[in-house]
């Protein structure tokens, strides 16, 4: 690589040298008589940095590009960008046809409603189950407090007071068996009538049934429960127990009704958020802010979900990848700066990686600079010239193009009040096309950069000035 370096130095020079005689066989012989005012470009020379070499190449590249995707089907409605659009990061690209994708969401939300509306009635069904749940523990608890009464038998206080309603009633039929009879007696001699007669023997005949009522009562509490009454009472406690097993097997079942329901609603809503979701990607989008660098789509179009529709990169900052000889690797850092050549233009550029593996074919080793763009005038494809930038010496540097010799004496024509005056200076190194200029010039001088070969030593530089530069006009 070394070699190769010497021997386009050597070609350059030697390019330039040719140059510089043909130059000045063309104004060999000076005249004193001034010329007419001739069409000419003018700079100013300033300081320059002293770059190495330019023995790297690449080719540029956005900082941060990414392919934009479809994702939905279907028919592209419009494409709202162009290549070179500058977008923000969310900005709509692409609008698809989404027709399709709205009835389908409607459909979704359908089916959400009916599932839900199926968990609700689920859930009513295991709140009944529960309910019936309670009843029948009700009734258990009902038909074992009978069961056990019967069981223990009649408590002393129920026998007494089932003795002392015996007494009352005899009491009571016995006053009114008196009474009657006194009655019987008035009615035969005439002193209360039939009606009142016949109450008083009615009121001994309820009397007497209440007595026997009290008296049956007694008895039974007296002889205790039954076997017959103790068995329907034991069948009681069953059948409630069988109400509670039935209750419980039907909320059993409400819940597993629910939960199916419930399964149903949680699909229903997926489906309906997927739908939405395709919905929202038929809007295309971009996920970064940079420029339009590729548009692969066009109105009308069918496209596909996954195709590539455009291609987005911010150019703000650009990057590039220089092939760096192995054996080089070591003298370069991360963080450290490369001149990067484009078109006569020289940019500094900074190391920001260096990849760990070395390319098998080349021998060379990646590294990644990054170029500052704000003009966004370079553009990613173009292919730069680089190197890396050692010697930050500055010198006063001048276009090949300006410099005319004949033999061993290269001079150039500084611009003068308004006059050509030819200028002898003593070159140095030779740098991207540009010469060192040693001695002969001071920075802010104007010379002669293109038209030089025409002119002699005080010939007038007219106010037409061909391509006069920025510095020229300072």
């Amino acid at each position: 690589m070394k070699l190769l370096n010497r021997t386009r130095i050597k070609m350059l020079v030697t390019g330039i040298t040719f140059a510089m005689v043909v130059s000045g066989c063309s104004s060999a012989s000076e005249d004193s008589t001034v010329k007419s005012s001739q069409p000419v470009e003018i700079q100013k020379v300033t300081m320059k940095p002293l770059a190495n070499e330019f023995n790297l190449a690449g080719t540029l590249q956005a900082s941060n590009q990414t392919a934009v995707s479809l994702e939905a089907n279907g028919r592209i409605l419009n494409t709202t960008v162009e290549v070179g659009d500058q977008v923000h990061k969310g900005a709509v690209l692409a609008k698809m046809d989404t027709t399709t994708y709205q009835l389908q969401l409607a459909q979704a939300k359908a089916t959400m409603e009916k599932a839900k509306a199926g968990v609700s009635q689920a859930d009513a069904s295991v709140q009944s189950a529960h309910a019936s749940i309670r009843n029948a523990q009700s009734q258990i608890n009902s038909a074992q407090s009978k069961l056990q009464e019967l069981n223990n038998g009649a408590k002393k206080q129920e026998i007494a007071q089932a003795q002392n309603a015996v007494t009352a009633a005899t009491n009571m039929y016995n006053k009114k068996k008196a009474d009657a009879a006194r009655t019987q007696s008035l009615f035969q001699a005439g002193a209360v009538s039939l009606t009142e007669n016949e109450n008083a023997q009615l009121e001994v005949t309820n009397a007497q049934k209440s007595l026997s009522d009290a008296q049956e009562q007694l008895s039974l509490l007296l002889a205790g429960a039954s076997q017959e009454q103790r068995t329907q009472a034991s069948a009681g406690v069953d059948q409630a127990r069988a109400g509670l097993e039935s209750a419980i097997a039907t909320q059993q079942q409400g819940l597993a009704s629910k939960a199916q329901a419930q399964a149903s609603y949680e699909d229903a809503v997926a489906a309906y958020e997927q739908t939405a979701l395709a919905l929202k990607k038929a809007t295309l989008t971009s996920p970064i802010a940079g420029v339009v660098i590729e548009k692969k789509v066009s109105d009308g179009q069918l496209g596909s979900s996954g195709s590539e529709a455009f291609i987005v990169g911010n150019i703000s900052t650009l990057k590039v990848l220089l092939p760096v000889p192995d054996s080089e690797i070591l003298s370069w850092k991360k963080d450290q700066k490369v001149n990067i050549s484009l078109y006569n233009e020289i940019r500094t550029g900074t190391v920001t990686q260096i990849y760990p593996s070395t390319n098998s074919k080349t021998g060379s080793i990646n590294v990644e600079v990054s170029i500052s763009n704000p003009e966004l005038n370079w553009k990613p494809g173009q292919v730069i010239s680089a190197s890396k930038s050692i010697n930050q010496n500055e010198a006063l540097l001048v276009p090949v193009e300006a410099v005319i010799s004949t033999g061993n004496d290269p001079y150039v024509f500084k611009a003068v009040n308004g006059k050509a005056v030819k200028t002898a200076i003593k070159l140095g190194k030779v740098t991207n096309n540009q010469l060192e200029v040693v001695s002969g010039l001071q920075a802010g001088d104007q010379i002669v950069t293109q038209g030089a070969g025409t002119l002699y030593n005080g010939d007038l530089l007219g106010n037409d000035v061909l391509g006069k530069s920025e510095e020229s006009s300072e």
